[in-house]
């Protein structure tokens, strides 16, 4: 496993420096700004060389209806575009300062998107729209060192953080208040590579992972905000994962395995523990990422082995799928 992501990694460099060069330059590092209180690493943490991250790629949308996207390339190089109207074409490619290997973003209570990432170091940092659909803060420095990083809402309106660490610990935190500042990071039971989230129609969160071997588990909140449940395996096998909820209330999650196979599921019910079988798209991705337009249908955004990014949207609430449209720029494979 650690062989393919570093022979991508090469094929990605070398395409991003002659076809994109001025685009996807590498970033300069992110400031250094007051922690918040999280795990301290250990020196196992310390020793270990991190090699496996979370995506590259995440989505959200803003308050008027139109959907963000968020990427990092090769380079670690930070950017950012928007859809031009809800539904509709997209902006060109901006980049943020900073750099970070995987990204993560949700929507704040009052519509203000936040993006969360971490470096290729590990270190967590986050950065939020000062207004809805307005100008962005700078950076922030979150304490702790994660690889992979997922974010939802409560249904109190608190975001709330998930995470993994190099040796594979899973941990969660939230905001003390709407908008406000994180918790103590807590830490789950269990061994996860990459996690996503997404808020139930109820308002209960539901944490989705898969481990260094590709199993697959979820665990949920079993009342809005409230206590977890038990890890359950999902059958298959998956190297990353993400999941969006459909118009009709329905979570859908969606994920790749090692031979870049594409995945999808979703709930037979609203809120429920039952699924339909899993059924393959057609292409190729590494990495993915899910977001729901304002109508209701879900957009799945991947990128392939060599850092070529696609896009594809149900064409109804929860019905079948446009084809795969290729989008400008490589991210990280």
């Amino acid at each position: 496993m650690r062989k393919r992501y570093k022979r991508h990694r090469r094929i990605g460099r070398m395409i991003a420096s002659l076809a994109v060069a001025a685009l996807f330059a590498a970033a300069p590092g992110v400031a250094t700004a007051t922690a918040a209180p999280a795990p301290a690493p250990t020196a196992a943490d310390k020793n270990l060389k991190v090699t496996v991250f979370g995506s590259s790629i995440a989505s959200a949308r803003n308050a008027d209806g139109r959907l963000a996207l968020f990427g990092t390339n090769s380079g670690d190089g930070v950017f950012h575009r928007v859809q031009n109207s809800i539904g509709g074409s997209w902006s060109s490619w901006s980049q943020f300062d900073g750099a970070l290997r995987a990204v993560a973003a949700e929507t704040n209570a009052d519509g203000r998107v936040e993006l969360f990432g971490v470096t290729g170091a590990g270190t967590i940092f986050h950065r939020w729209q000062t207004s809805p659909v307005g100008a962005w803060s700078g950076w922030e420095q979150i304490g702790g060192l994660l690889t992979s990083i997922a974010a939802a809402r409560n249904a109190d309106g608190r975001i709330e953080l998930f995470g993994t660490n190099s040796n594979g610990n899973v941990f969660h935190c939230r905001q003390t208040s709407i908008g406000g500042p994180l918790s103590d990071w807590a830490l789950f039971d269990g061994g996860l590579t990459q996690v996503a989230a997404e808020t139930n129609a109820d308002g209960r969160i539901e944490l989705f992972g898969v481990n260094s071997g590709g199993a697959i588990y979820h665990r949920w909140q079993t009342s809005p905000g409230g206590a977890w449940s038990n890890w359950e395996q999902i059958e298959g096998s998956l190297t990353s994962i993400a999941a969006a909820r459909n118009g009709d209330g329905r979570l859908e999650i969606f994920g790749t395995n090692s031979g870049d196979a594409i995945y999808h599921r979703s709930q037979n019910a609203v809120g429920s523990s039952s699924w339909s079988p899993w059924v393959q798209f057609d292409g190729g991705l590494s990495q993915v990422a899910a977001e729901t337009n304002a109508d209701g249908r879900i957009q799945l955004f991947g990128v392939n082995s060599i850092g070529y990014v696609y896009q594809r949207s149900q064409t109804s609430i929860g019905g079948p799928w446009s084809n795969w449209e290729q989008m400008d720029g490589l991210l990280r494979p």
